[in-house]
Parts: C-alpha cells; structure tokens; sequence
C-alpha cells in the first residue's frame, strides 16, 4: 500500500489556528539557527511586504505526524517553526490588542482569553534549550540585549525585536499592515500522516521525512541516522531508552569535536566495509547505511548500533588523549598519525582500536602505529592512501595485518605537505626521545633533506 500523507499550503492564521498544538519530540537536534538565518528570513518577509505583497509570501514545508486531534509531532522543520513562533511573539509585542496574533502564539481560553498553553513545545534533551524557549515565548518577557550570546533564543528573539522597532520607526511601516501581511500572506505547507496511534503515525511520518531527505533536502547525514534509530526505536516501544542512548553518544561527540558524530558513522561505515571484505570506492554515507543488505539498520538492533557507535567513540577519546601526552611512546605515533595530511591513517587506527583493547599490551599498539606511519608516509601525502587503508581495515578486522616496511625507500626531494610530520618523524626516530606536547614546528628554510635525515629515513621505513 502507498504511504499517504495530507499536504495543504496554509497561512500562518490557519497554521496557528484552533487549538492546534505542534510538539518537538526529544530526538530532534538542539535549535541551531543563528543570527544569519533569522535575518535572512526577516529580509524576505520584508522584502515580500514592500514589493511583492500581493504574492504573499511561502516559507517552506513542516513534516509532522498526528494520532491526536490537533496535536502534531514535528518530525522536520523545527528550527523554522521555532523561529517563526518568536518572530509572531515580538510582533505582538507591538500589537498587544491583536487577538488573532495572540491566538497564534498561545493557545487561549475561548471566553477569558487567558492564555492556556504554547502552541508549540520542546521535549528535546537538551534542558536548558527547553527552558530558554520557554522563558522567550512567557507573556512577559523583556526583550533585552542577552548577557549570554550562545543562547540562541533570547539573541534570536532580541534580533527580531530590534528589526521589528526599526521597520516601524526608522523606515516608517505601518505595523498593522506588516502583520495582517504575515498572518494572511505567509504561507507554509504542512505534510503530515496520521496514524491510530502516535507509534504508528510517527513511523509514517519518520518515512515521509526519509523520502524527502534522499531526494536532496539538505540535512546533516547524522540526523537522518538519528531518525533512523529512533523509528528503529519506536517500532520496539523504546523510546525513552533510544533517548538516553542517544544524548549520551551526542554529549560525547560534542565534547570531543562537534563533527565527531557524522565522523563516528563514517568509521563505522569502514569497519563494516573492512568485515565484508569490500575494497573500491566509497558511496554517500547515507545509500551506505540505508541501502546496503550488510548495513547494521538492516541486521541490528538500535540498540547494538548505539554500542557499536559508542565503542568508536571510545576509540577516538583514547587517540585523542594519548596524542596530547608527553614523554610516552605510543604518544609519539598517534601524533604523526595526526599530522598525516588526510584522515584515512587516521581512520584506520581507530578501526584498529575498536577492535582490539584499549588496556591490551601497548607495545603491540605502538608496533601497529609505527607500521602505520611506514606505510603512510612512504607514499607521501596523496588521497590515493585510502586503498592502501581499505585494503588494511580488512586484515585489521580478520587479524591479519603485518609490520610495513618498503624496501625500495627513496628519500625525496622535499616533503610537500608533510613537512611538518617529517620534521616530528626526525626528533623521534632518536630512540631515546619520548613525546613531546606540546609541539611547534615551522618549516624549515630549506625543505631538502639533509644526508643524515635520509640516511634516519632509510632505516626507518626499510626496517634497516
């Protein structure tokens, strides 16, 4: 059976109409939108109300799910509704007497219009996010300069308020004008599916935002995984469980490298890669894992997925640890691994440490690592490594790796981009010469090596 959806361009009045209230579910990503996408919305609307106002004027889409009359779930666009619901609590800041404004905004008592509750609300894990929202969108709040700039709501919201007061008093707009034009002339498109249960309504939704997503809809590939397992999740009944997960791996991830997620799935697209034996060419991440027969979504749990991704995470903790210690072997190796100018070596040696334990025998580490600056370094610094790591994350994962050394070393003429590694690969090819942290190098005047740098390489990299 096709999947059906409702889809029916709406102005903001019948958007926020009713009672209709729009819930941001705990698996969504924290609101991200900053000064550059709130100005640009509010120039197009501005725009649109001095020069094309008879066209009104179409924001976008919002895919939702429903199994409760008026009550939607938001499974994509929330940074834009999260935004439009301020933008509309600033302008009834200006036009306090407006009930159909107010109405959009809050949910109110249809005799007292006192207000009930937000029209829209956020269950995402991130406290303080709920919390700030909240606090911009009380009937009182003052819009302030925020003391605090990464709070994205009250600079949002403060944002507005000021192009608002200016749109009125420095270039002379009739106030009720601009808001009979957002509330009758702004225009969205709400794709929602409906189900006879939330379960249900949201696994059809979950599917419509895939859909849209695989034909190009720029979002981060992590999110669309993120959904994944939460649907995956919310098959078994498990959603509370997939939230903890989840905000554990993300917290992780953002205390590591705000990247660490998406480079997280990445790697494990290469451990998978290296089990299936698989050498050519990589595909989009995204046809990888939701495509692929091997890919985890088709033969485990969300629950072994998040293990899997957590054990990456502890490798990549370890790498970056151990790189920034002084005076320690293994140190030594992780930072000309680091300092390789792509990140295939480096990718390679967190497979390597997924796989083995991280308390196992460090000099059978350090023997791996040094193998693998060998193998790395002799090629130079070109792309092309990356055969050489799918053809080593194979034997990594079946065990069967062996120490590199390339016989027929030359030492070049110059190091190129990898001078800086070279200049390391020196000091520490002195024996006694434990890690140094940490390090600053500069290239030297001249990027030819010297007779007795050569002679250091040779034996280094031939096993002399």
């Amino acid at each position: 059976m096709a999947l059906q959806l409702n889809a029916e361009q709406k102005y903001i009045l019948k958007i926020f109409g009713d009672r209709t209230k729009y819930i941001i579910p705990p698996y969504q990503r924290a609101y991200s939108w900053t000064e550059s996408e709130c100005e640009e919305l509010f120039e197009d609307l501005k725009t649109a109300f001095q020069k094309n106002k008879s066209e009104g004027y179409f924001i976008g889409n919002l895919v939702l799910a429903t199994s409760v009359r008026d009550e939607f779930e938001v499974i994509d666009g929330q940074q834009r509704l999260t935004t439009l619901i301020m933008f509309l609590k600033v302008l009834w800041a200006f036009d306090a007497n407006n009930r159909k404004l107010k109405n959009t905004i809050w949910i109110l008592d249809d005799r007292t219009d006192a207000i009930i509750e937000q029209r829209v609300k956020t269950n995402i894990f991130i406290e303080r996010d709920s919390q700030s929202f909240n606090e911009v969108l009380s009937e009182n709040y003052q819009y302030q300069k925020p003391k605090d700039k990464k709070d994205k709501f009250k600079t949002n919201i403060y944002f507005f308020y000021e192009k608002v007061k200016n749109l009125i008093y420095q270039d002379g707009n009739d106030i009720k004008d601009f808001i009979d034009f957002i509330l009758y002339d702004v225009s969205l498109l709400p794709i929602f599916s409906e189900g006879e249960n939330t379960a249900k309504a949201r696994e059809k939704a979950l599917k419509i935002f895939e859909t849209m997503n695989n034909r190009g809809m720029p979002l981060d590939d992590s999110d669309i995984f993120k959904s994944n397992l939460y649907y995956m999740a919310n098959r078994d009944e498990e959603q509370d469980t997939f939230v903890e997960l989840w905000k554990s791996f993300d917290e992780r991830c953002e205390a590591t490298d705000d990247k660490l997620k998406l480079r997280a799935f990445k790697i494990y697209s290469y451990i998978i890669r290296g089990e299936q034996g698989i050498k050519s060419s990589e595909i989009g991440l995204r046809d990888f894992f939701e495509k692929m027969e091997y890919s985890p979504f088709k033969k485990k749990t969300y629950k072994e997925i998040l293990n899997d991704l957590s054990r990456i995470v502890d490798a990549v903790e370890f790498f970056e640890s151990r790189k920034q210690q002084a005076d320690n072997e293994l140190a030594k190796w992780f930072q000309l691994i680091d300092l390789y100018t792509n990140a295939y070596p480096k990718d390679a040696i967190i497979v390597y440490l997924v796989q083995n334990d991280l308390n196992s025998n460090n000099n059978t580490v350090v023997k791996f690592a040094q193998s693998l600056v060998r193998q790395s370094y002799a090629k130079g610094s070109t792309t092309y490594i990356k055969n050489d790591m799918y053809d080593l994350t194979i034997k990594i994962m079946y065990n069967k790796w062996e120490v590199f050394y390339d016989k027929d070393y030359i030492c070049p003429d110059g190091f190129g981009r990898l001078y800086r590694g070279f200049e390391l690969l020196e000091k520490y090819l002195d024996p006694n010469q434990l890690s140094i942290y940490p390090y600053k190098l500069k290239r030297r005047m001249s990027d030819t090596p010297s007779k007795e740098s050569c002679n250091l390489y040779k034996q280094f990299f031939r096993g002399e």
